[in-house]
């Protein structure tokens, strides 16, 4: 039995967003990390919290973008990987 070009297909695809996903987490920090500290308040609460909430998420927008797209394709892949047809192989008759 010979393996499905589709399936290798997405294996590959797989492998290389796993791949690129370890590579990105390992090359670039977190910066949201270094601020959790017990004695450290970023914002007061005397302070304007929506403005500063508004204003990060304009300023990482690229990461929300990014996250949507990664939760959408998986999604549909999801998607595609339940609602697929199943086909049967029929033996050949040779007579």
């Amino acid at each position: 039995m010979s393996p499905d070009k589709i399936e290798v297909a997405g294996l590959a695809v797989s492998l290389m967003a796993i791949i690129a996903a370890f590579i990105f987490i390992s090359q670039a920090s977190f910066p949201a990390f270094t601020y959790a500290k017990n004695d450290w308040i970023k914002v007061g609460t005397s302070e304007n919290v929506g403005s500063e909430i508004a204003n990060f998420m304009w300023n990482y927008r690229s990461l929300d973008l990014l996250a949507q797209a990664i939760i959408l394709f998986g999604a549909a892949a999801g998607c595609l990987a339940i609602l697929r047809e199943e086909r049967e192989e029929k033996p050949h008759d040779r007579t």
